[in-house]
């Protein structure tokens, strides 16, 4: 449990820095966030996500490395754009807010999701699962279990706070 957990923190916060990164070198101003604290936990629910789907898969059935990497491309790929439809439907309901907008991209479909962001999560969990993960795991396995409480807590009170403000 500790480790998915310490991976939803780690990864959210990751996030946060990729998005906030991305955006002040392409818009010269830093990201909205409706949480107070530097996470984005669309991100750090998709590692868990990731991590749980493949842990069960590559146990389940026995294959070759280029065919979990092409199996994890294309889950991502469904998983992960699924979970960014999802996401962008509830933020909108949940904040009154859109915090995404891919309707500028050429293959979109709706404003949440769009090929080209989709292709590049199944290329970017590929990346995370063989040249990442070993060495966030080294990492996350190091976190105290209080201190990975201690976050549950934070982030819960960040939510309810961000949630009752807006």
């Amino acid at each position: 449990m500790y480790y998915y957990m310490n991976n939803f923190f780690l990864f959210s916060m990751v996030g946060y820095l990729y998005e906030n990164t991305l955006h002040f070198l392409m818009h010269h101003h830093m990201t909205e966030n409706p949480f107070f604290g530097p996470w984005m936990p669309i991100y750090g629910f998709g590692v868990v996500i990731i991590l749980f789907l493949t842990h069960i898969i590559f146990h389940f059935f026995k294959m070759p490395t280029w065919a979990k990497m092409i199996c994890l491309f294309l889950l991502s790929l469904i998983v992960l754009t699924v979970l960014e439809e999802i996401g962008g439907i509830l933020t909108e309901q949940v904040f009154h807010k859109s915090y995404w907008d891919y309707r500028e991209f050429r293959f979109n479909h709706g404003k949440y999701i769009a090929l080209e962001v989709s292709l590049g999560w199944g290329i970017a969990s590929i990346f995370f699962l063989y040249l990442i993960k070993p060495w966030t795991d080294k990492i996350v396995s190091k976190i105290p279990k209080f201190l990975s409480l201690v976050f549950l807590v934070v982030f819960f009170l960040d939510f309810l706070f961000s949630f009752s403000i807006l």
